[in-house]
């Protein structure tokens, strides 16, 4: 039999692997099976010995301290493998950068909202989210203090905000301006404009209803049109074009009784800048409000990430599995809307991934990792922001 072992092809080794796979998977919590093995690889079967390759040391020897006798526990059961030996392969690394033959699914296809999750949206409308709005760095996480004109380096280039007397657009904004999206996005999307109530709004996105949580929904519509940005793109030396905007052109409310009535029906009138991309079908995409209710108003970066995480394009890594990334650099500070301190950026998404984790489970690891990148320059950024996130039940069939 040690003979057989020994001639056999590359493909029993990958069946001995497949097998592996989904011990390990049965064994493990979801994240540590993804931060160790989602890009193992069985590289041999040789007299009994199963060859498996990770990307690198430190999960080497975390598999050895940790999971042994996971490994121990499957060689058991298996019939043709005594025993695994771990490699390491820096080439299994996950790149940094992907081209259209990586596997790279566009994040409208993607980012769709499970049966459950809509199920546990009741009857409200299922959210909607703006694919620009989410990447971009419209949403500071400290709008009261910035009341001058400041300028954010984004992952997509330079965004000026032209705050208000009031301040800046910032998380909460970015929530209201996403229930508001929503109400558009379940009607028929004819006109830039979404009629309701704040009452109605309020429901939308979980908010419990008093005087005080309509006062906060109309100061922040009132941001959300009084708020200006301005975005400029320079084409090399064949020209560009600029653009100064707000998110809403117009607001009214009306109401019975006192000025001071909680009571309001609301008109608001998306500007033509933001009605041209929430026009364009691919540019919107489902998006499970449950989980910024179940993260809560007081962890405004955990929701920033969710909404920047939800709207990012998502590579496929397996049948189960999709992946999303960014460098941890001032770029996404700058769309995060948080102080460029890399250090504590680090930090504060560490604890934020963890939130958004614990809120939906669909995030099955989101966390920074030191970048595979070799010979990194001086003053280069050192960290990868890495979210695995579970494919949708309607992509898992296709």
């Amino acid at each position: 039999m040690t003979g057989q072992l020994a001639q056999a092809p590359a493909c029993s080794a990958h069946a001995e692997w497949l097998s592996l796979q989904t011990h390990l998977r049965a064994s493990m919590a979801a994240p540590e099976y993804l931060s160790l093995f989602i890009t193992a690889q069985a590289r041999s079967l040789t007299d009994g010995t199963l060859a498996l390759a990770v990307s690198n040391e430190f999960a080497s020897q975390r598999i050895r301290d940790k999971h042994r006798d996971t490994l121990h526990a499957w060689v058991a059961t298996a019939e043709h493998v005594d025993q695994v030996a771990i490699v390491v392969d820096p080439s299994l690394a996950l790149p940094e950068r992907f081209d259209e033959a990586s596997g790279a699914v566009p994040a409208s296809r993607t980012a769709q909202a499970t049966d459950a999750a809509i199920a546990r949206q009741g009857e409200l409308p299922p959210g909607i989210i703006a694919q620009l709005l989410a990447e971009r760095g419209f949403w500071s996480l400290t709008p009261s203090g910035q009341l001058e004109l400041f300028n954010v380096d984004d992952l997509h280039g330079t965004l000026q905000t032209i705050p208000s007397v009031l301040g800046s657009c910032g998380m909460r904004e970015a929530v209201v301006f996403t229930g508001l999206l929503t109400l558009w996005g379940n009607s028929d999307r004819s006109e830039p404009v979404v009629e309701t109530s704040l009452k109605r709004l309020a429901d939308v996105l979980g908010m419990s209803w008093s005087g005080n949580t309509a006062a906060l929904l109309r100061e922040s519509i009132q941001l959300l049109k009084l708020t200006n940005y301005y975005i400029a793109v320079q084409d090399g030396q064949l020209g560009g074009w600029d653009r100064t905007f707000s998110i809403l052109d117009e607001i009214q409310t009306q109401w019975s009784g006192p000025a001071s009535s909680p009571h309001r029906h609301v008109t608001a009138v998306f500007s033509r800048a933001i009605f041209e991309q929430i026009s364009q079908h691919s540019n919107i995409r489902p998006l499970d409000l449950a989980v910024l209710r179940a993260i809560g108003e007081q962890r405004t970066l955990a929701r920033r990430l969710y909404l920047l995480l939800e709207s990012l394009p998502a590579h496929t890594l397996d049948a189960r599995t999709h992946y999303m990334h960014r460098i941890v650099d001032q770029r996404l500070a700058g769309t995060l809307g948080v102080q460029p301190d890399l250090r504590k950026l680090r930090q504060h998404l560490l604890r934020a991934g963890k939130v958004l984790m614990q809120a939906e489970p669909a995030y099955q690891l989101v966390d920074v990792v030191p970048r595979a990148k070799r010979d990194l320059r001086r003053g280069e950024p050192k960290y990868l922001l890495r979210a695995f996130r579970a494919r949708p039940a309607a992509a898992l069939g296709r």
